[in-house]
């Protein structure tokens, strides 16, 4: 009798499965359009995902075994295989476990699906595990889909057609044909049809996307790891070299996508303010002098500054004089100023700060122990410290080793205690470290985390010796990353226009794995040619860092002592400078946002219009948060246009709205196409009307003490432009407070509050109001520089011109109408 009622519930159970009545959960995945749900088919298993009763996301049919298939494997012997039919299924408080047969007799397969407060999350583990060597997995996907994610690649932004390498092995943005690889790869994406999916996984992989015919060359003599299958228009395929497999599931807008994503792989951090500001570096310094007259070029060109840093080679040297800095006597490992080179390092950090300046060092995990016939100094560390590659130079830390890592940590308190309160962490990524034995497992289990563990003990130092005072740039990364580095930078892209194409895409990708605060080598790393960069490259290029999150410039070309270009390019790249500074309130609170939510600063396009078509094509347009869209002008003729003494065409896509041309004053309609001249002297960038931003305008005359040269923000002034779009405006600045603006029928009102004691407003606008009232009082236009006026108004020209208002707010608040007609 027992075996028979065992008997009926089984069949119930298996009936109830079998009809498609969903497993709800118990509660809603977290910011998501309703409850996620699932449904599992028995015969042959095949889990289907719903969002609020709407089908999301499916595994894909049981039409493949091994690549391409879904819940599929393959054996170290080569053979594939893949799960069967639903043998039992468990219920529990949250989720259902399943118990699914194989296609071998004596293995099957476990698989957990739960909710979480994020979304829902599937695990599958085999028994036995042993003998698995790779595990497959495909969801249902269409051609018409776009997706966003796998990390910080540079060949393209919308994943749709693509296969990307989940290994984190560094290649710089060099001269096409490029390698399939990312320093700074991630598993997760996102669709733009309501929901994301992240691979928990560290192992060595590769995505590919319905459609995917092309795999570009992966740079190895090795076939690229772990395979897929081409030419499949209706999946999503994964393949990991592990014997398990967990993913979540997501769904929503992509940022509610990101902020599920971002709260399991962890928040970015918020980094200090001078992240923002300048940072300027070389890629060989000749003496400590030379650090400081770099500083001091800069400073008597009127260009700001918050960080000088050195880059390699610095530590000690068995070079002579005369022999070039990166020489093959040079020296890596020994974290310590050569005494030659750098003979008083903590003076050196005293005459930087004594400028307003602090110091930042290049450091690596490397050490390398130079020529035979001059050894360098010995680095000390332990046995079993170094990982084994085959390779003897130069010799890679093992940072599993926890005897490694003390000695590491230990001689970078001792770098820091000096003074530096900045690291450019360079390598981690450099080498293939797939077939490496590793202290704590094996190079595919480790080889995505390498960088991860560097810098978490680069951090965790920086921490101890100077609080949250201390700035970090980023090469290589994985999952996790923003939550212990506050900075990441693009390294090394070729100094062309292909390499700043090729860096906007790098920029547009690297808020998953590297950070959303980051930037790169402005005017490149190097190539190019002799003389690279050019003027015309060098410009555009500052164009570009102006607008992103980190503007930092050096290299190994002209680029390294911009001061040497002529007057015209120094003019136009302090101008730069100063807009990325005026931009610093937006780009700070939009760091402030992302360190809560985990969303990006700068993204393609389609991250905010993702059901438009348009936006998708768009892989050079960049929108900074919601309001600004900048275009920055990457295209070859960029050159020979500016040697002829004509604009370049550059062609933007505005999305739907109306936006507002900040260089030339234009109001235009979006949701189209159009061809927009740009000089060297400026470029598209566009703000959304009906938004206003944190803008520190430098604009003389209108304090009676102007801005000193290295403010960026100040407790006593902050500044706002705002678009008149017609409707309610609100926005929230951390360094100007609040701003409510009300435009109708002609008629502009506008209060800030929690605002600093002299703040400005500039209204985007060609418009000339007939009458400005400031706090309830009849304000004529200011007959001379505003300076003389505790509060007035007054009309700029553009660039970045409009109605300039000066308030000075009692308590904090101010109130403004506006009346045109």
């Amino acid at each position: 009798m027992a075996g028979r009622r065992l008997r009926i519930a089984l069949a119930a159970a298996l009936l109830v499965t079998a009809v498609g009545v969903p497993a709800v959960a118990t509660e809603p995945a977290a910011q998501s359009a309703g409850p996620l749900g699932w449904s599992a088919q028995p015969a042959p298993f095949r889990l289907s995902f719903s969002d609020g009763g709407r089908p999301l996301l499916a595994q894909a049919p049981a039409d493949v075994t091994g690549p391409g298939g879904r819940m599929a494997y393959t054996l170290t012997d080569g053979s594939t295989h893949r799960l069967t039919d639903l043998r039992r299924a468990e219920r529990g408080p949250d989720g259902t476990t399943y118990t699914v047969a194989t296609d071998e007799a004596d293995r099957t397969a476990v698989v957990t699906v739960r909710a979480t407060p994020r979304g829902l999350r599937v695990q599958w583990r085999f028994e036995p595990e042993a003998g698995v060597a790779q595990v497959h997995e495909a969801f249902t996907g269409t051609q018409a889909e776009h997706f966003l994610g796998g990390g910080a690649n540079f060949l393209y932004t919308d994943l749709r057609g693509r296969v990307l390498l989940n290994k984190a092995h560094f290649t710089g943005a060099g001269p096409l044909p490029n390698c399939n690889k990312s320093g700074a790869p991630s598993p997760f994406f996102l669709s733009n049809h309501g929901y994301g999916v992240f691979p928990e996984t560290d192992v060595i992989g590769r995505i590919a996307f319905p459609g995917a015919v092309d795999d570009p060359p992966h740079c190895s003599t090795e076939p690229p790891p772990c395979p897929v299958r081409l030419g499949m228009p209706d999946r999503t395929q994964l393949c990991f070299k592990t014997g398990r497999l967990d993913y979540e599931i997501y769904a929503g807008s992509p940022g509610q996508v990101v902020r599920a994503y971002s709260a399991r792989a962890g928040l970015p951090t918020l980094p200090p303010v001078r992240q923002f500001a300048l940072t300027h570096w070389r890629d060989t310094v000749e003496d400590q002098a030379t650090v400081i007259d770099d500083v001091d070029q800069l400073r008597r060109r009127g260009i700001p500054q918050a960080t000088e840093w050195i880059d390699n080679p610095w530590e000690t040297s068995t070079k002579l004089p005369g022999e070039g800095q990166n020489s093959r006597y040079a020296c890596n490992g020994t974290l310590t100023f050569d005494p030659v080179q750098f003979p008083d390092p903590k003076k050196m950090v005293a005459d930087l700060r004594a400028r307003g300046v602090e110091l930042g060092i290049w450091i690596s995990p490397h050490v390398r122990p130079s020529a035979a016939d001059r050894p360098c100094p010995p680095a000390d560390y332990p046995p079993g410290s170094f990982i084994r590659t085959g390779r003897d130079n130069p010799l890679e830390l093992d940072l599993t080793n926890p005897a490694t890592r003390a000695h590491f940590e230990a001689k970078l308190e001792k770098l820091f205690s000096l003074g530096i309160t900045m690291v450019k962490g360079d390598r981690g990524e450099e080498f293939e470290l797939e077939h490496a034995t590793f202290a704590g497992g094996t190079g595919v289990e480790l080889m995505n985390t390498n960088p991860v563990r560097y810098a978490r003990s680069t951090a965790d130092v920086l921490r101890r010796v100077h609080g949250a005072n201390h700035t970090m740039l980023w090469r290589g990364g994985y999952t996790g990353l923003p939550s212990i580095v506050n900075g990441h930078w693009g390294g090394d892209p070729r100094a062309s226009f292909e390499g700043l194409r090729l860096s906007v895409r790098r920029g547009l990708n690297s808020w998953l794995t590297g950070h959303p605060v980051w930037g790169t080598d402005t005017g490149g790393f190097n190539g190019g040619g002799p003389g690279a960069p050019s003027p015309t490259l060098f410009t555009r290029w500052t164009q570009f860092s102006a607008v992103s999150p980190v503007f930092e410039v050096g290299g190994a070309g002209r680029n390294a002592t911009p001061w040497r270009y002529d007057d015209a390019t120094v003019e136009r790249f302090r101008r730069n400078v100063l807009l990325h500074y005026a931009l610093f309130p937006y780009l700070y609170g939009l760091a402030q946002h992302s360190s809560r939510t985990g969303e990006p600063i700068v993204r393609p396009m389609g991250y905010d219009y993702p059901a438009d078509e348009r936006a998708w094509t768009a892989d050079q347009h960049m929108m900074v948060g919601p309001d600004l869209l900048a275009v920055p002008v990457t295209a070859d003729r960029g050159e020979s246009d500016a040697a002829a003494g004509v604009p370049t065409p550059v062609d933007v896509y505005l999305p739907a709205g109306r936006w507002v041309d900040l260089h030339s004053g234009a109001v235009v309609d979006g949701g189209r196409h159009l061809v927009r001249p740009s000089t060297v002297d400026e470029f598209p960038l566009y703000l959304r009307a009906g938004a206003a931003i944190g803008f520190n305008q430098r604009i003389p005359g209108v304090w009676e003490r102007e801005w000193e040269l290295n403010d960026l923000d100040r407790a006593d002034r902050s500044g706002w432009t705002y678009a008149p779009g017609g409707g309610v405006t609100t926005s929230v600045s951390p360094t100007g407070g609040r701003f409510f603006a009300y435009d109708r029928g002609g008629t502009v009102t506008m209060t800030v509050s929690g605002a600093p004691a002299q703040t400005q407003v500039m209204v985007a606008t060609p418009r000339v109001p007939k009458q400005v009232l400031i706090d309830g009082r009849p304000v004529p236009k200011a007959p001379g520089p505003l300076a003389r006026e505790s509060a007035g108004w007054t009309t700029v020209p553009a660039p970045f011109g409009g109605v300039l208002l000066k308030l000075s707010p009692r308590a904090g608040t101010s109130a403004v109408t506006l009346t045109f007609a």
